[in-house]
């Protein structure tokens, strides 16, 4: 008996130990998310959030992964010229934006940005459902993006 409460004291106190550790990496994270209005930022521009937890998931990696990915591909012109803009944040750490997105999970957003300001938004959740279908992947988001840039040029 005695040295059942022995090794039950030790396991109790590595998981007390664990627990402090991980508390106290979670907070000395350096942040340095980007917050949701660019200042200074002109003219119209659709930006591509992968609004992520700190721990993440293979899965989650995946999306973001497949998310650059489309971008590089198929809107690199558009990147350069800074008509799209990418941006990859921690929403744990960055609280404006999950709750600016309503944001409980990892998932891609779509903005309308107007001279720095969001203007639209459009909640990706469903990549989570996709990411197994790369090319109903990509037109998901593709058809957000294509919409607020269409949108921008004035076509309808």
């Amino acid at each position: 008996m005695e040295r059942f409460k022995n090794i039950l004291t030790r396991v109790l106190l590595a998981f007390v130990l664990i627990s402090i550790g991980f508390a106290l990496g979670k907070h000395s994270v350096k942040s340095d998310a980007p917050t949701h209005s660019f200042t200074g930022a002109e003219g119209d521009q659709v930006v591509v959030y992968y609004l992520h937890s700190t721990f993440r998931c293979v899965t989650c990696n995946s999306i973001e992964e497949m998310t650059r990915e489309l971008l590089n591909s198929s809107y690199r012109s558009e990147m350069d010229a800074g008509t799209i803009r990418w941006i990859e944040a921690d929403f744990q750490e960055n609280e404006t934006l999950a709750r600016d997105f309503e944001v409980a999970a990892s998932c891609v957003v779509v903005a309308e940005m107007v001279d720095g300001t969001i203007n639209d938004y459009k909640r990706l959740d469903d990549v989570w459902t996709l990411m197994d279908d790369p090319e109903a992947f990509n037109a998901y988001i593709s058809n957000a993006i294509d919409g607020y840039l269409r949108q921008s040029r004035g076509d309808s």
